[in-house]
């Protein structure tokens, strides 16, 4: 649930549009296998799909904060070599100059969030909604990468810190273990107050 947007989505359609999206890249975007998925946005309820479905099809996410300036998101979208960037309208004109400065199209810019009225901005409905369907892409989970998470910069220069499908399963599993069953999903919640292009997030 996004309480912002009052926006609550269930599982089941996390999964689905999820999917819908990762077919459509591969279709649409022609993305391959090892394509960087960059996301410059503030907390959004659509985040997740987005993450799902770059990760369905076979690319790698790389979430930076959105609080970045021009100069240095065009950094990480050059150093990261991104093929796509998922923004908010918030963010919009920030992410457009950085993808102007980086040489990333701007029709490979997709919207999260609300939609923009007055340009021509790819909304990530129209990818929910494509109307294709492409295999999944397969990966190896302990050498295909899964995330690429740039660091907070404090001993010099962010770099790209590369993580494995296998190492956010273990990662997964590790915090399985220290709940010991005390969750109850049928019932419980999780509030989610970091910033999702956070690790933790």
């Amino acid at each position: 649930m996004d309480l912002a947007a009052r926006k609550r989505h269930t599982y089941r359609q996390v999964r689905d549009a999820s999917v819908q999206i990762g077919s459509a890249l591969r279709h649409s975007w022609q993305w391959q296998k090892g394509d960087v998925m960059a996301l410059f946005t503030p907390n959004c309820a659509d985040v997740a799909t987005v993450m799902f479905g770059t990760l369905w099809a076979g690319g790698i996410v790389c979430p930076l904060n959105n609080l970045s300036k021009m100069e240095e998101l065009t950094s990480y979208l050059k150093s990261s070599g991104a093929k796509g960037l998922t923004t908010h309208i918030s963010c919009l004109d920030v992410a457009r100059a950085a993808a102007r400065a980086a040489g990333l199209p701007l029709d490979r810019i997709l919207l999260v969030g609300d939609r923009d009225c007055n340009s021509k901005t790819m909304h990530i409905s129209s990818l929910q909604h494509a109307g294709n369907s492409v295999g999944k892409a397969s990966i190896n989970p302990m050498e295909d990468l899964a995330f690429l998470v740039y660091s907070s910069g404090t001993t010099g220069q962010p770099k790209g810190v590369m993580l494995s499908h296998e190492n956010m399963v273990a990662n997964a599993l590790q915090n399985t273990t220290l709940d010991e069953g005390n969750t109850k999903w049928e019932n419980d919640r999780n509030m989610g107050f970091l910033p999702l292009y956070h690790i933790y997030g």
